[in-house]
């Protein structure tokens, strides 16, 4: 499916605010959408990675919000890791229990996904 960036908050103020709505759940907590299911496997992710990346707010350094095809709207919060590299974790946070769509681990350095970011969506920085 096809999807859009819209906005990257970048900012601590931003980040916080949308951590907000997900600072009371435990990985665990979070539904499983099928697609993530299937991700998981095809990309070979180690969701014990995920499952103790998640709770780590003070690690992600933007937030992607994305609209698909069908209008649907997810976050894309990218991880900052110790090594350098970084974790996604994608969430829909419009139903009562934040759902988890996707997630996996890139062994590229964040510092340079960043800069790619903001060269092709740097007027979605906000």
């Amino acid at each position: 499916m096809i999807t859009s960036i819209i906005k990257v908050y970048h900012t601590r103020e931003e980040i916080s605010e949308i951590v907000k709505e997900i600072e009371n759940y435990s990985f665990e907590d979070l539904r499983k959408h099928d697609h993530f299911e299937f991700s998981v496997m095809e990309k070979s992710t180690d969701i014990e990675l995920l499952e103790k990346t998640f709770g780590e707010f003070e690690l992600i350094k933007s937030i992607e919000l994305r609209e698909n095809e069908k209008g649907q709207k997810h976050y894309g919060f990218n991880y900052e890791l110790r090594d350098g590299t970084f974790v996604v974790i994608v969430l829909v946070l419009d139903s009562m229990i934040p759902m988890i769509v996707n997630g996996y681990h890139r062994n590229m350095n964040y510092k340079r996904f960043e800069r790619s970011l903001r060269k092709y969506y740097g007027d979605k920085f906000i």
